[in-house]
Protein backbone atom coordinates (compact mmCIF):
# COMPACT_ATOMS: atom_id res chain seq x y z
CA UNK A 1 0.00 0.00 0.00
CA UNK A 2 1.13 3.21 -1.09
CA UNK A 3 2.45 5.86 2.05
CA UNK A 4 0.59 8.45 0.33
CA UNK A 5 -2.67 6.52 0.05
CA UNK A 6 -2.10 5.58 3.70
CA UNK A 7 -1.56 9.20 4.93
CA UNK A 8 -4.96 10.22 3.58
CA UNK A 9 -6.74 7.79 5.04
CA UNK A 10 -5.21 8.76 8.19
CA UNK A 11 -6.47 12.33 7.61
CA UNK A 12 -10.06 11.18 6.08
CA UNK A 13 -10.15 9.70 9.45
CA UNK A 14 -8.66 13.32 11.53
CA UNK A 15 -11.49 14.98 9.39
CA UNK A 16 -14.19 12.60 10.64
CA UNK A 17 -13.18 12.55 14.29
CA UNK A 18 -13.28 16.18 13.94
CA UNK A 19 -16.49 16.68 12.28
CA UNK A 20 -18.43 13.72 14.64
CA UNK A 21 -16.73 15.08 18.14
CA UNK A 22 -17.13 18.70 17.45
CA UNK A 23 -21.00 18.22 16.51
CA UNK A 24 -20.92 15.99 19.93
CA UNK A 25 -19.27 19.21 22.04
CA UNK A 26 -21.59 21.83 20.27
CA UNK A 27 -24.59 19.71 21.20
CA UNK A 28 -23.29 19.25 24.89
CA UNK A 29 -23.36 23.22 25.29
CA UNK A 30 -25.85 24.40 22.94
CA UNK A 31 -28.34 25.36 25.47
CA UNK A 32 -26.05 28.57 26.11
CA UNK A 33 -26.88 30.37 23.65
CA UNK A 34 -30.79 30.61 24.76
CA UNK A 35 -28.97 32.85 27.29
CA UNK A 36 -28.50 35.62 24.39
CA UNK A 37 -26.07 38.81 25.92
CA UNK A 38 -25.76 36.47 29.55
CA UNK A 39 -23.90 33.92 27.70
CA UNK A 40 -20.75 36.58 27.49
CA UNK A 41 -20.82 36.89 31.32
CA UNK A 42 -19.78 34.08 34.17
CA UNK A 43 -21.41 31.44 34.93
CA UNK A 44 -22.17 31.10 31.29
CA UNK A 45 -18.81 32.32 29.47
CA UNK A 46 -16.98 28.62 29.76
CA UNK A 47 -20.06 26.77 28.58
CA UNK A 48 -19.73 29.44 25.52
CA UNK A 49 -16.10 28.85 25.09
CA UNK A 50 -17.01 25.31 25.10
CA UNK A 51 -19.23 25.12 22.21
CA UNK A 52 -16.93 27.14 20.39
CA UNK A 53 -14.34 24.70 20.57
CA UNK A 54 -16.85 22.84 19.35
CA UNK A 55 -17.75 24.71 16.30
CA UNK A 56 -14.37 25.07 15.90
CA UNK A 57 -13.82 21.60 15.36
CA UNK A 58 -15.95 20.69 12.33
CA UNK A 59 -15.13 23.96 10.68
CA UNK A 60 -11.92 23.09 10.75
CA UNK A 61 -12.42 19.73 9.59
CA UNK A 62 -12.77 20.54 6.00
CA UNK A 63 -8.71 21.02 6.22
CA UNK A 64 -7.73 17.46 6.49
CA UNK A 65 -10.73 16.26 4.61
CA UNK A 66 -9.83 17.76 1.36
CA UNK A 67 -5.69 16.68 2.02
CA UNK A 68 -7.21 13.45 2.59
CA UNK A 69 -9.08 13.77 -0.90
CA UNK A 70 -5.38 14.92 -2.46
CA UNK A 71 -3.55 12.34 -1.24
CA UNK A 72 -5.78 9.49 -0.99
CA UNK A 73 -7.33 10.24 -4.21
CA UNK A 74 -10.79 8.46 -3.21
CA UNK A 75 -14.05 10.11 -2.27
CA UNK A 76 -15.64 6.93 -1.16
CA UNK A 77 -12.61 6.36 1.00
CA UNK A 78 -12.57 9.62 2.85
CA UNK A 79 -16.36 9.09 3.40
CA UNK A 80 -16.36 5.60 4.86
CA UNK A 81 -14.14 7.68 7.31
CA UNK A 82 -17.56 8.60 9.06
CA UNK A 83 -17.61 5.09 10.59
CA UNK A 84 -14.24 5.80 12.21
CA UNK A 85 -15.38 9.44 13.41
CA UNK A 86 -18.88 8.00 15.57
CA UNK A 87 -16.22 5.43 17.06
CA UNK A 88 -14.94 8.75 18.06
CA UNK A 89 -18.09 10.63 19.22
CA UNK A 90 -18.67 7.43 21.21
CA UNK A 91 -15.74 7.27 23.00
CA UNK A 92 -16.56 10.94 23.58
CA UNK A 93 -19.74 10.14 24.85
CA UNK A 94 -18.71 7.59 27.90
CA UNK A 95 -15.27 9.23 28.57
CA UNK A 96 -16.88 12.98 29.14
CA UNK A 97 -20.03 13.04 28.99
CA UNK A 98 -20.95 9.66 30.95
CA UNK A 99 -22.77 8.18 28.42
CA UNK A 100 -22.66 4.13 29.18
CA UNK A 101 -21.89 2.02 26.15
CA UNK A 102 -23.10 -1.75 26.00
CA UNK A 103 -22.82 -4.58 24.09
CA UNK A 104 -24.74 -2.97 21.21
CA UNK A 105 -22.48 0.21 20.89
CA UNK A 106 -19.32 -2.06 21.05
CA UNK A 107 -20.59 -4.45 18.05
CA UNK A 108 -21.22 -1.39 16.22
CA UNK A 109 -17.65 -0.39 16.99
CA UNK A 110 -16.21 -3.62 15.86
CA UNK A 111 -17.82 -3.74 12.54
CA UNK A 112 -16.44 0.01 11.58
CA UNK A 113 -13.08 -1.16 12.70
CA UNK A 114 -13.02 -4.94 10.78
CA UNK A 115 -14.68 -2.66 7.71
CA UNK A 116 -12.31 0.03 7.42
CA UNK A 117 -9.27 -2.18 8.01
CA UNK A 118 -10.26 -4.01 5.50
CA UNK A 119 -11.36 -1.29 2.72
CA UNK A 120 -8.26 0.30 3.32
CA UNK A 121 -6.44 -2.85 1.91
CA UNK A 122 -8.87 -3.25 -0.93
CA UNK A 123 -8.97 0.30 -2.38
CA UNK A 124 -6.68 2.77 -3.83
CA UNK A 125 -3.99 3.41 -6.02
CA UNK A 126 -6.66 3.62 -9.08
CA UNK A 127 -6.13 7.67 -9.74
CA UNK A 128 -9.29 9.94 -11.31
CA UNK A 129 -9.29 9.95 -14.77
CA UNK A 130 -7.16 13.11 -16.17
CA UNK A 131 -10.59 14.02 -18.12
CA UNK A 132 -13.74 14.41 -16.44
CA UNK A 133 -16.61 15.19 -18.63
CA UNK A 134 -18.16 18.31 -17.10
CA UNK A 135 -21.69 17.73 -18.62
CA UNK A 136 -22.15 14.90 -17.54
CA UNK A 137 -21.20 16.12 -13.42
CA UNK A 138 -23.32 19.01 -13.54
CA UNK A 139 -26.15 16.66 -15.12
CA UNK A 140 -25.68 14.17 -12.10
CA UNK A 141 -25.53 16.71 -9.73
CA UNK A 142 -28.44 18.12 -10.66
CA UNK A 143 -30.83 14.83 -11.07
CA UNK A 144 -29.24 13.67 -7.28
CA UNK A 145 -30.20 16.73 -5.96
CA UNK A 146 -33.62 17.14 -8.17
CA UNK A 147 -34.73 13.55 -6.80
CA UNK A 148 -33.63 14.60 -3.12
CA UNK A 149 -35.82 17.67 -2.98
CA UNK A 150 -38.53 15.81 -4.82
CA UNK A 151 -38.26 13.21 -1.93
CA UNK A 152 -37.99 15.51 0.30
CA UNK A 153 -41.16 17.17 -0.53
CA UNK A 154 -43.08 13.64 -0.31
CA UNK A 155 -41.44 13.08 3.27
CA UNK A 156 -44.00 16.72 3.86
CA UNK A 157 -47.14 14.56 2.91
CA UNK A 158 -45.79 11.18 3.92
CA UNK A 159 -44.68 11.30 7.62
CA UNK A 160 -43.38 7.72 8.59
CA UNK A 161 -40.52 8.81 5.71
CA UNK A 162 -39.68 12.10 6.88
CA UNK A 163 -36.99 11.27 9.38
CA UNK A 164 -35.33 9.01 6.70
CA UNK A 165 -35.43 11.29 3.71
CA UNK A 166 -34.59 14.51 5.24
CA UNK A 167 -31.66 12.18 6.86
CA UNK A 168 -31.00 10.67 3.27
CA UNK A 169 -30.76 13.89 1.67
CA UNK A 170 -28.43 16.04 4.26
CA UNK A 171 -25.69 13.07 4.01
CA UNK A 172 -25.72 13.26 0.27
CA UNK A 173 -25.19 17.06 0.63
CA UNK A 174 -22.24 15.93 2.78
CA UNK A 175 -21.35 13.26 -0.33
CA UNK A 176 -21.90 15.85 -2.55
CA UNK A 177 -19.27 18.17 -0.75
CA UNK A 178 -16.77 16.11 -0.66
CA UNK A 179 -16.53 14.71 -3.92
CA UNK A 180 -16.50 18.40 -5.56
CA UNK A 181 -13.95 19.34 -3.73
CA UNK A 182 -12.47 16.00 -5.08
CA UNK A 183 -13.02 17.13 -8.70
CA UNK A 184 -11.93 20.64 -8.29
CA UNK A 185 -8.36 18.86 -6.70
CA UNK A 186 -8.05 16.25 -9.96
CA UNK A 187 -8.93 19.41 -12.39
CA UNK A 188 -5.83 21.16 -10.41
CA UNK A 189 -3.68 18.64 -10.91
CA UNK A 190 -3.08 17.35 -6.65
CA UNK A 191 -2.26 20.71 -5.89
CA UNK A 192 -4.19 21.82 -3.06
CA UNK A 193 -3.89 25.43 -3.16
CA UNK A 194 -4.70 26.01 -6.70
CA UNK A 195 -8.43 24.02 -6.11
CA UNK A 196 -8.96 26.68 -3.91
CA UNK A 197 -9.05 29.21 -6.92
CA UNK A 198 -11.67 27.15 -8.19
CA UNK A 199 -15.39 27.54 -7.86
CA UNK A 200 -15.23 23.45 -7.06
CA UNK A 201 -14.69 24.06 -3.03
CA UNK A 202 -16.89 26.71 -2.31
CA UNK A 203 -20.13 24.65 -4.17
CA UNK A 204 -19.04 21.93 -1.92
CA UNK A 205 -19.20 24.65 1.08
CA UNK A 206 -22.67 25.36 0.05
CA UNK A 207 -23.73 21.91 -0.03
CA UNK A 208 -22.61 21.52 3.38
CA UNK A 209 -24.25 24.55 4.75
CA UNK A 210 -27.81 23.10 3.02
CA UNK A 211 -26.69 19.36 4.21
CA UNK A 212 -26.85 21.20 8.14
CA UNK A 213 -30.31 22.84 7.05
CA UNK A 214 -31.84 20.30 6.12
CA UNK A 215 -30.83 18.01 9.14
CA UNK A 216 -32.31 20.70 11.37
CA UNK A 217 -35.64 20.10 9.00
CA UNK A 218 -35.58 16.43 9.54
CA UNK A 219 -35.65 16.86 13.20
CA UNK A 220 -38.96 18.79 13.47
CA UNK A 221 -40.85 15.44 12.75
CA UNK A 222 -38.46 13.07 13.56
CA UNK A 223 -36.17 11.59 16.22
CA UNK A 224 -32.36 11.78 15.92
CA UNK A 225 -32.68 8.00 15.79
CA UNK A 226 -33.79 8.59 12.82
CA UNK A 227 -32.47 11.26 10.89
CA UNK A 228 -28.86 10.75 12.51
CA UNK A 229 -28.45 6.77 10.77
CA UNK A 230 -29.84 8.35 7.21
CA UNK A 231 -27.52 10.56 7.12
CA UNK A 232 -24.52 8.62 8.01
CA UNK A 233 -25.49 6.08 5.69
CA UNK A 234 -25.89 8.54 2.87
CA UNK A 235 -22.48 10.27 3.29
CA UNK A 236 -21.02 6.94 2.62
CA UNK A 237 -22.31 5.51 -0.07
CA UNK A 238 -23.65 8.70 -2.39
CA UNK A 239 -19.58 9.29 -3.24
CA UNK A 240 -19.83 5.92 -4.49
CA UNK A 241 -22.22 6.15 -6.28
CA UNK A 242 -20.58 9.47 -8.25
CA UNK A 243 -17.29 8.34 -8.36
CA UNK A 244 -19.08 4.77 -10.31
CA UNK A 245 -20.77 7.58 -12.60
CA UNK A 246 -18.18 10.27 -13.36
CA UNK A 247 -14.95 8.60 -12.34
CA UNK A 248 -16.33 5.78 -14.20
CA UNK A 249 -14.59 3.93 -11.47
CA UNK A 250 -16.03 1.91 -8.41
CA UNK A 251 -14.68 -0.70 -5.70
CA UNK A 252 -15.08 -4.53 -6.56
CA UNK A 253 -17.48 -7.15 -4.93
CA UNK A 254 -15.29 -7.80 -1.92
CA UNK A 255 -15.12 -4.02 -1.08
CA UNK A 256 -18.92 -3.14 -1.43
CA UNK A 257 -19.21 -5.50 1.30
CA UNK A 258 -16.97 -4.08 3.64
CA UNK A 259 -18.65 -0.57 3.43
CA UNK A 260 -21.73 -2.49 3.89
CA UNK A 261 -20.41 -3.71 6.95
CA UNK A 262 -19.45 0.16 7.78
CA UNK A 263 -22.73 0.87 6.88
CA UNK A 264 -24.43 -1.62 9.51
CA UNK A 265 -22.09 -0.38 12.18
CA UNK A 266 -22.35 3.27 11.62
CA UNK A 267 -26.50 2.58 11.71
CA UNK A 268 -25.79 0.83 15.31
CA UNK A 269 -23.36 3.68 16.87
CA UNK A 270 -26.11 5.97 15.12
CA UNK A 271 -28.77 4.85 17.37
CA UNK A 272 -26.75 4.25 20.47
CA UNK A 273 -24.67 6.66 22.69
CA UNK A 274 -23.50 8.57 19.68
CA UNK A 275 -27.06 9.25 19.04
CA UNK A 276 -27.51 10.71 22.35
CA UNK A 277 -24.91 12.90 22.23
CA UNK A 278 -25.77 14.07 18.69
CA UNK A 279 -29.75 15.08 19.99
Amino acid sequence: MEFTFVAGLLLGMLGALMLNIGKGVQKQKVQVLKQGRRMFRAPHRRDLGVWLIGLALTATAAVPISLGLKLSESPSIVSAMTGIGLVGLTIYATRVIGERVGWFDGSGIALVVVGTSALSFLAGGEKPPPDIDTTLLTWTVVAMVGAAVALCLLALVIRPIHGVVYGAAAGLGIGLAIFLDDVALVRAGGDFAAHLQTPGPYFAYLFAIAAMVVTQLGFFRARALVVVPAINSSIILSPMLLERIVYGRGLDALGLVMVGVIVVGVVILSTGAAARVSK
